[in-house]
């Protein structure tokens, strides 16, 4: 595995081949270009589409290439057995023009390509610019994208090229994939450092693995998952805070906050008209009002997911997606630490000692819960999700049995407190949408909802703490001397 070389994929939109190839950084790529025709394929009852896979026939019989639509291999694909039955569902044409450069004593091929996709009459286009180098370069490849972001029109794509486009012209549908859909690791002889390396990958891949669900826009969770990735990866970065230089981790944290100003616009309304506006309509559907704050969300629905997908092909955001990944180099090698020592310390250790940092804040407060104002019950769900995630990033390293359990009750609380929120959020929405008085009819039964939703989450509120603080901390053994 160690032999394999550096591969790293950026992409372009169609048009932006052209301006591309003039480019300084690609002004030593030939002149000649190479063409490559593949035959996209699948069995009648679309076996490899459905298992999560593209298949890839080449020019010659028996040739085959297999490609993860998530990015990643989920599940395993479907046998290539002599006798299964392929039929071809489009032409796949490359074309790319090839040069290289050396970077840091090593030498670094480019190609940028052209992809066309044709499927009966209908035909999509993309583009990528694809840089390898020999095994271990891959840090090397990440410094040189950077330098794309800044001068083209790149975009992070999570997935191939032809990923994308086959999702355009209908042969697949990417499924949004939740953290625990994707493999994870970390193993008793992890450091703190090499064990937040692998929570932040961990928390990149289930960001890629959602980002052409998002685009794609046919379910809400997609959204939801990719902000839970942000989310994740904020709390990783509080955690492990006291390891890491602030001149690294700062700027990226700021892009964060960008990236999640769209993205949470258009969670909040795809939750609003799911989870709100759907059941009172059926109820109030001969509500004028209410039918129109329906038309009124859905634009507002519309225009967040432009934003949205604006963002997330820009080349700002593949600039960030590569600073995340030049961050694990930089961890790996040192120079993002500032704490040499907590770095090195067993991972095992460091996980107790701050799970038992996270969970003595959430006892603090949670033990006034019942006194609690709405705000403070607000900063109690953040606390509880911060424990959460640490929870779960560190299961591996302790016993299943005793992490699910705690896991397992402090969901329910988390739950309660986030229903909370959700009323918050869906107030704060009506009175932006609809602030004339000639929705009061809509405001007021929107209104009661939630003071309805948040009295019931309350009344359950006290059963939920009283679960949660019975059960043992999984990790207190690790903290015996």
């Amino acid at each position: 595995m160690s032999d394999q070389p550096a591969l790293l994929r950026l992409g372009l939109a169609a048009g932006s081949l052209a301006p591309a190839r003039r480019a300084p950084l690609l002004q030593g790529l030939s002149t000649r270009r190479r063409q490559t025709n593949l035959t996209l394929c699948d069995t009648d009852n679309r076996r490899f589409a459905a298992a999560g896979w593209l298949c890839l026939a080449g020019s010659h019989a028996g040739e085959h290439d297999l490609l993860p639509v998530a990015g990643l291999a989920l599940v395993d694909p479907p046998a290539l057995d002599a006798d299964l039955a392929l039929e071809g569902l489009a032409v796949l044409r490359r074309t790319a023009q090839a040069g290289s450069l050396e970077r840091e004593g090593h030498q670094v091929s480019i190609e940028i390509a052209k992809l066309t996709l044709r499927c009966d009459e209908r035909s999509a286009e993309a583009g990528e610019i694809l840089l390898q180098g020999p095994a271990g370069a891959l840090p090397i490849l990440h410094r040189l994208a950077a330098e794309f972001c800044a001068d083209l029109p790149v975009r992070w794509n999570g997935s191939a090229p032809l990923v994308h486009l086959a999702a355009t012209l209908g042969l697949i549908e990417p499924q949004p994939q939740r953290a625990g859909t994707i493999p994870f690791e970390l193993a008793d002889d992890h450091d703190a450092a090499s064990a937040f390396v692998a929570i932040l990958r961990h928390c990149l891949l289930q960001f890629d693995a959602n980002l052409l669900p998002v685009l794609r826009d046919f379910d809400a969770e997609g959204v939801h998952q990719m902000r839970v990735a942000l989310r994740r990866m904020r709390s990783a970065f509080g955690l492990f805070a006291p390891m890491l230089r602030e001149a690294v981790m700062l700027p990226l944290v700021e892009e964060l906050r960008w990236l999640n100003g769209p993205l949470g616009r258009k969670r909040d309304l795809d939750v609003f008209l799911a989870e709100t506006l759907a059941p009172l309509r059926r109820e109030l559907d001969d509500v004028k009002a209410m039918q129109h704050l329906g038309i009124i969300l859905e634009d507002h629905r519309a225009a967040a997911q432009v934003a949205l997908a604006s963002a997330l092909q820009s080349p700002r955001l593949a600039a960030l997606r590569l600073g995340f990944a030049r961050l694990a180099d930089r961890v790996m090698d040192g120079s993002a630490l500032v704490d040499a020592d907590l770095a090195a310390q067993p991972a095992e250790r460091f996980a107790a000692q701050m799970l038992r940092k996270r969970r003595k804040k959430v006892k603090a407060l949670g033990a006034q819960h019942a006194e609690l104002p709405i705000e403070s019950l607000h900063e109690l769900r953040i606390r509880a999700k911060k424990l959460r995630y640490a929870a779960e990033f560190f299961r591996p390293l302790f016993s299943r049995k005793d992490t699910r359990r705690f896991i397992a009750a402090l969901s329910r609380l988390q739950d309660c407190l986030g229903a909370l929120n959700d009323a918050d959020v869906g107030g704060r929405l009506v009175r932006d949408l609809l602030p004339d008085a000639g929705h009061g009819t809509a405001t007021a039964a929107i209104t009661a909802w939630f003071a309805g939703r948040q009295q019931l989450q309350l009344a359950q509120l006290g059963d939920a703490w009283e679960d949660f603080a019975a059960i043992r901390p999984f990790w207190k053994d690790a903290l015996k001397d």
